[in-house]
């Protein structure tokens, strides 16, 4: 039989109350998680649909909890990308337009056994600086960054 100890049930509830808030949020979802096991930094992406569902098996619910456990435990960060209605056009290199849909980006710190949400501006400079370098990148086109403390309308949060 399975021993839960308080410290891993308190952290099995911030990972479903992270999940919560993260589910919460209309439309399409990719998630991805890096967390640092033996020494190197690894990364694992999620989709959950509009109706909340993880992946596309049954255990993905499973495995995405469990990997934010180990990284609110341990040390990791998540970068949520949320899909809305709304897109924008621009040209291929072949001169093509192409149709893409907006994103609105939300980062999160985990570590210290808790996460920390990422204002609209701590998330936009994690997301356009090299982690390697600290070189400044130039903005994704069809970004909006976020912070998932900002209070939303489920209108709202698409815009």
């Amino acid at each position: 039989m399975e021993r839960h100890t308080l410290e891993s049930m308190v952290t099995n509830q911030k990972a479903q109350e992270l999940l919560g808030k993260i589910r919460s949020l209309p439309g399409k979802k990719m998630l991805t998680l890096s967390v640092l096991l033996e020494d190197d930094t690894s990364d694992f992406v999620f989709d959950i649909t509009e109706r909340g569902v993880v992946g596309y098996h049954e255990e993905h619910e499973e495995q995405l909890t469990t990997l934010l456990e180990f990284g609110i435990q341990n040390s990791g960060g998540l970068i949520v990308r949320q899909f809305t209605p709304m897109t924008y056009e621009c040209k291929a290199h072949d001169g093509k337009v192409l149709s893409f849909p907006y994103k609105l980006i939300y980062a999160i710190f985990l570590g210290n056994s808790e996460y920390f949400v990422l204002s609209k501006e701590e998330t936009e400079d994690v997301c356009c600086t090299d982690s390697r370098t600290g070189v400044r990148l130039k903005k994704e086109d069809g970004v909006i960054y976020r912070s998932l403390s900002q209070p939303a309308s489920s209108r709202a949060a698409m815009l």
